[in-house]
């Protein structure tokens, strides 16, 4: 009786209302920032989501830091609190289901590493360290499960409760090894742990929902159902704010380079619909991929039928042809097979800045679509660039 009342005490307290407050408050701040870099990482290049999610793993550190820091201040310089190692764990396995992302699994991993560290450090017997070992690996492989398998966990409620068990055990162990303590602690724990985090997760699943559901939405809106890149709508949207960007900053060069698929009706003609259909498909990924690996400052849209469109912020005439040349010459590379005939699929390319003296955008572009039809009318295979063409 005295063990539950102790655990009672030191789990139920004005403190620990306290420490729940800033563990909710936590957990707000992650779900908003989940939101957020979910509706955003689609648009970004790889260098740019990876700094948010360094971000988001920054943020989770500084959620257990503030945890121990106001720990320390409550409890006159101590962190030996069930409630405060709750409130840990419960950060800690959050951010791993909402944000999903190497950098928060990479923080969990390194967590009990550096429980153990500053454990040893403040003079923890080494006494069971095979035990922090054994748990370790224990963890180690739990975290790598639920790093590759949020959703189904999420979705499967025996997985969901026993991965939880798992996972606050290995806690408990690991505080164990360094701290021993009566093991009727650990139960305690763990249940409270467990209806916690039962709580949480209803609290993610409909956060995910959410997130999902506006996703299903964007790509609808602006993304080509057949390509994947953007669309049409999107290529206006993005226009609209390009002239806005060129306003603010005239010195500023931003380049339109317009491209379509020579001869593409010869694929409808020849070998049917799915197989220009395919053609499409496989140009369009392969130029937003080469892009992406070439700059951070393009953007790849289908305009419409074979057409597309590539808007670089920042990139002079020069060096966007040196770009849209190395992906197309990717392109050569990368035949594509259809029928069993292995065929390669060449493009026409114009490309012109934006200038002072173009009044809207459609000045712009009909120059760009000029250049486009030099090039298609000098054989095809060629690149126009400020009306000079060459062959490509």
């Amino acid at each position: 009786m005295y063990l539950f009342e102790s655990f009672f005490n030191d789990v139920f307290n004005i403190k620990s209302v306290i420490m729940a407050l800033i563990t909710i408050g936590l957990i707000a701040i992650m779900m908003v920032m989940t939101y957020l870099v979910a509706q955003r990482t689609a648009r970004l290049s790889r260098t740019r989501t990876f700094i948010l999610e360094m971000i988001e793993a920054l943020v989770v550190v500084g959620g257990v830091f503030l945890l121990r820091q106001t720990f320390l201040v409550l409890n006159g310089g101590s962190v030996m609190s069930w409630a405060y190692a709750i409130a840990q764990l419960m950060i800690l396995l959050y951010s791993m289901y909402a944000m999903q992302t190497l950098a928060v699994t990479l923080v969990n991993l390194a967590m009990p590493l550096v429980f153990y560290g500053q454990a040893l450090r403040l003079g923890a017997n080494t006494r069971y360290w095979w035990v922090f070992m054994l748990t370790m690996a224990v963890l180690f492989g739990v975290i790598a499960y639920i790093s590759r398998h949020q959703d189904l966990v999420l979705t499967s409620e025996w997985r969901f409760l026993v991965l939880q068990f798992l996972y606050g055990g290995a806690w408990c162990l690991i505080i164990w090894s360094a701290r021993p303590y009566h093991l009727f602690y650990a139960t305690n724990v763990l249940v409270v742990f467990i209806a916690y985090m039962w709580i949480i997760r209803f609290f993610v699943t409909r956060v995910n929902h959410v997130i999902n559901h506006f996703a299903r939405l964007d790509q609808a809106a602006n993304y080509d159902e057949l390509t994947g890149v953007r669309n049409r709508a999107n290529f206006d949207t993005t226009t609209v704010g390009v002239f806005g960007v060129y306003r603010q900053h005239p010195t500023m060069p931003i380049t339109m380079a317009m491209f379509d698929i020579d001869h593409f009706k010869h694929f409808n003609d020849d070998y049917g619909h799915l197989a220009g259909d395919a053609v499409l498909k496989h140009v369009a990924q392969l130029f937003n991929q080469e892009l992406t690996k070439q700059t951070n400052h393009g953007e790849l849209f289908r305009y419409g039928g074979e057409e597309f469109v590539i808007i670089f912020e920042n990139i002079s005439p020069v060096d966007a042809q040196n770009k849209v040349t190395t992906i197309r010459n990717v392109l050569q590379k990368s035949p594509i097979t259809i029928n069993g005939d292995t065929m390669t699929v060449t493009v026409s390319i114009g490309i012109s800045a934006l200038q002072q003296s173009d009044a809207d955008f459609d000045s712009w572009f009909k120059r760009v679509d000029h250049y486009l039809y030099l090039s298609k009318e000098a054989g095809r295979n060629r690149i126009t660039v400020e009306g000079q063409t060459q062959k490509l």
